[in-house]
């Protein structure tokens, strides 16, 4: 997936703002609730990603949180715990999480930015990409243990195969 980020210079000096017109740029479905929190609607290649973009001012810190859309049996929580504890070990950054009490399997991430005024349009592109591609990756992993029935060792090990060529 590539994302579309022709995007004028962040005259306003809010991430949130260049955050925006790439979404907008994107065609994906939003809502801006104020000046720091747009919430997306984001489709990848595994599932739709429901996508919380917010900015401290006071810290100086662009968070973001790419919520993917699947369901959790509460049986099947500790495998879950147990897979999410081997795929952090190996995220760059980031990390996933799983919010029982709501049922949300999430990737999060967060950047100080110092200097907001020269935040530039590259970084957008790192910020949006890098967290799609970590979703993506791993959402094999879930399915195999959530549907599959596999362990959380091979649920990983199966989705990390390297395939050549197509079916």
């Amino acid at each position: 997936m590539q994302i579309n980020s022709q995007i004028h210079e962040n005259v306003n000096h809010n991430p949130i703002d260049l955050l925006e017109d790439a979404v907008l740029l994107n065609n994906w479905p939003y809502n801006r609730t104020d000046s720091n929190t747009l919430f997306a609607e984001v489709k990848g290649g595994w599932c739709d990603y429901h996508v919380t973009l917010a900015w401290s001012e006071d810290s100086n810190l662009l968070q973001y949180s790419w919520t993917y859309n699947l369901s959790v049996e509460s049986k099947k929580y500790r495998l879950l715990y147990s897979l999410i504890n081997k795929i952090n070990i190996n995220l760059p950054s980031g990390h996933i999480e799983f919010w029982d009490d709501d049922g949300w399997l999430m990737y999060r991430n967060s950047q100080i930015i110092n200097n907001k005024k020269f935040l530039k349009i590259r970084e957008i592109d790192i910020i949006l990409l890098s967290c799609l591609k970590q979703c993506e990756k791993y959402y094999p992993a879930f399915q195999f243990l959530l549907w599959e029935n596999k362990s959380p060792e091979q649920a990983l090990e199966a989705s990390l195969l390297d395939t050549k060529g197509e079916a």
